[in-house]
Order: structure tokens, then sequence, then C-alpha cells
């Protein structure tokens, strides 16, 4: 999207909603962000068309070993595109080493992805195998919020997680979409999942085309930063009644606006 169609719509919407104008500097904030999201959103379908590519031309799945390509590939189960989002969610991208941790606890040393079905038939062996790594060597985070030790055993260890996880994966694996806000309740008991990792996971799952069902609204239980920044923009509209359900209801009326009056995909 162009940045001055961004900001017209941005315009418009402020206007029709809130009976008013925000100062420019908001406005271009608002558009950039909208740009990006766009731009993010892009992202998966290009990941998409090369795991599309890796499958015809029938690749090794090493190929495609960024998750969010690997998960699109049609070869695999539905719960194996799961775990794997699981798995990229759990341990996240370092800035540093990349996916890093992503590929030590999916794929062997070899190159050749550890199958989920063998994880589920004899996980202790799975489990072995990954301590008979070096798993966190040159890792100076064991998870994609940094807060949980480096660690694979233990309560806050990843087997412990995994452990759970694999317990409950058909909670995560349908063939009918389940709402976004079922998704991500369920996601917040995973152990080391604080909110920010269980919206990641749930999002992925939802851009991935895993049988998520997008957001119907710009707020969720829990959530905070969203809150914020609604609260922030009815103040800067003048509004006498910035309350949590003017929040509410104002990310409502934003989400439907765009809806009917853009082509932009809301995800």
């Amino acid at each position: 999207m162009e940045y001055i169609k961004a900001n017209q719509l941005w315009r418009e919407a402020i206007s029709d909603i809130l009976d008013t104008t925000l100062d420019d500097n908001i406005i271009h904030v608002l558009s950039m962000q909208m740009i990006d999201s766009i731009r993010r959103i892009s992202i998966y379908r290009a990941y998409y068309n090369q795991a599309d590519k890796a499958e015809s031309s029938e690749l090794p799945y090493h190929h495609t070993s960024n998750p969010f390509k690997l998960c699109q590939r049609e070869s695999l189960t539905l719960d194996s595109k799961i775990w794997y989002i699981y798995i990229a969610t759990y341990f996240g991208k370092s800035n540093k080493s990349g996916w890093n941790l992503f590929k030590k606890a999916s794929f062997y040393e070899d190159g050749n992805l550890i199958d989920l079905d063998s994880i589920i038939n004899n996980r202790e062996e799975y489990f072995d195998y990954l301590r008979s790594l070096d798993f966190f060597e040159k890792s100076n985070y064991s998870n994609h919020r940094k807060f949980t030790k480096k660690a694979l055993d233990g309560d806050k260890g990843f087997l412990n997680s995994a452990n759970y996880f694999l317990d409950n994966l058909s909670e995560f694996s349908s063939e009918e979409v389940i709402e976004f806000d079922t998704v991500y309740k369920k996601a917040l008991l995973i152990p080391n999942f604080g909110r920010m990792a269980a919206f990641d996971f749930t999002s992925s799952l939802c851009k991935c085309n895993l049988n998520v069902a997008p957001p119907i609204s710009m707020y969720h239980k829990a959530s905070t930063g969203p809150l914020k920044a609604l609260k922030e923009l009815l103040i800067q509209s003048g509004t006498d009644n910035p309350t949590k359900k003017a929040q509410i209801r104002f990310g409502d009326n934003l989400l439907d606006w765009f809806v009917d009056n853009s082509d932009i995909e809301i995800v």
C-alpha cells in the first residue's frame, strides 16, 4: 500500500468514527504502522509460494528450514505444522544466530527433519537426543522473550513445555476453523509461554492458514498495548470518556470501518 493511500484512509476513519482530526504526526505513525503490517502479511504469502515451489520440486525439508516456510509444506500433516510453529515460537529468532535453536530442535545434525510421529512414538528418545547436543551453545537466551533460563530439563526447561504441548496438541489442531481467542487462551497454559508468546503462536497459526480464524477485535483478554494506543488516540481526539469500555468500542469501530471501506485484509 502506498503511503498517501494509508494516510488518507486513517484521516477518513478518524473523521467518520470520532468526528474530528488528529495531528499530522499521529496520522503519519498510524500510516507507517499499517504499511509495515501489510508488508509482514505479504511475507507469509511469499513463504507459501516458496514452500509450494519446494514441494513441486520435491526438495528436502531443510531447503525450507525457516519455520513459516516449513509449516506450509503440503506433505506435512497438520499436527506436524503446528508442532514446528510451537518450537519456532518457543525459541524465536535471534538477531545473532537466526533460527539456530529452532533448527536444533527440528532437524538432526545431518539435515533430516525430526518427524513428529517419531517424537510421539518415543518422546524420551527425542529428549535424550536433544540432551546429547550442547543445545544452548553460543545462545544468549532460551526462549523468544529471553526470560526463561537456558535449560532443557526442570520446571522451566524446554522439555517440560514440550511434554505439555505434545500431550495437548489436539487442543490446537482441528480440521475446522477455531476462533482466535479460543486458541490464544489455550496457548496461555503452555509452560514458559507468556502473553506475547501465546499471541505470537496464535497469530502464526492464523497467518499460515492452519485453521485459526483472524481475531474479531483489536482487543482481547489480557492485552495491554492495543488498549494503551486506543486510549491515547481517544485522548488526542479530545474525548472526555477514554474509559476501557470506550477504548474497546473504538477499536471495534476501527476494525469495522477498515473492513467496510478498504480492501485491507485484517489478520
